[in-house]
């Protein structure tokens, strides 16, 4: 299997170039969070690591937002980056990033759609792999990017990955899509989550997460406000 990832940027469907030339330009998350977002990064090692899921505990702690500012640190470094959504429940990457919602990853795994239509080039380093419509269960899907291995086809390509993530409590799939990756960040809002979910999240993950906390304060354990940096 290979990717169209190199320079020229891969082939675009003509409904994204259309739509693209329509909408504003792509806004940037806020100066805090990207500095966060380097910081955890410099922690975790990239740009070494090959791929990084973006979790929470539940929706509404910014996760979308610290994932689509995590693949601009890593392409403003220079690595090629593709930012995978995976949370197929909620999807919002599309609306975020000024592309089309479809096609995209249910698409392709599915067989109606090939590589050169579910990557969308934001720029020369910085791709995304939007969720698409999917007519598979969401398990099954996920299923499929691990049977495919299509973590690790990217990877072969020099591709470092970014995954936005279904939460880790109340969708059914977050510990599943987050077993996926080697390395996870798990976004912690200030005031939102207490300690007690922070953990019953934790435990479904087989080792402890780095943590980045939206905000300063916030009832969250000990070891999270260490990994935190905090």
């Amino acid at each position: 299997m290979s990717l169209p990832i190199h320079r020229p940027a891969p082939k675009v469907p003509q409904a994204a170039r259309v739509e693209r030339t329509t909408r504003q330009a792509i806004a940037q998350p806020p100066a805090p969070v990207l500095d966060g977002c380097r910081l955890a990064l410099q922690k975790i090692g990239f740009p070494g690591a090959p791929s990084l899921g973006i979790a929470s505990s539940i929706r509404g702690e910014g996760r979308s937002t610290v994932a689509v500012a995590s693949a601009l640190v890593l392409a403003d470094y220079g690595v090629r980056t593709v930012l995978m959504e995976l949370d197929f429940q909620n999807p919002s990457l599309a609306s975020q990033m000024g592309i089309p919602s479809h096609p995209g990853l249910g698409e392709f795994l599915q067989g109606s759609a090939s590589w050169h239509e579910v990557l969308y080039p934001v720029s020369d380093e910085f791709f995304v792999l939007p969720a698409g419509t999917l007519k598979l269960s969401h398990p099954r899907a996920l299923l499929e990017v691990s049977n495919r291995d299509l973590l690790g086809v990217l990877r072969g390509r020099g591709c470092s990955i970014v995954a936005d993530l279904p939460p880790l409590l109340g969708t059914g799939i977050g510990a599943q899509a987050a077993s996926l990756f080697p390395d996870i960040l798990l976004v912690v809002r200030a005031g939102m989550v207490s300690s007690a979910t922070v953990k019953e999240a934790v435990s479904s993950l087989p080792t402890p997460p780095r943590v980045l906390l939206n905000g300063v304060s916030s009832s969250v354990p000990d070891w999270a406000r260490r990994l935190a940096g905090l």
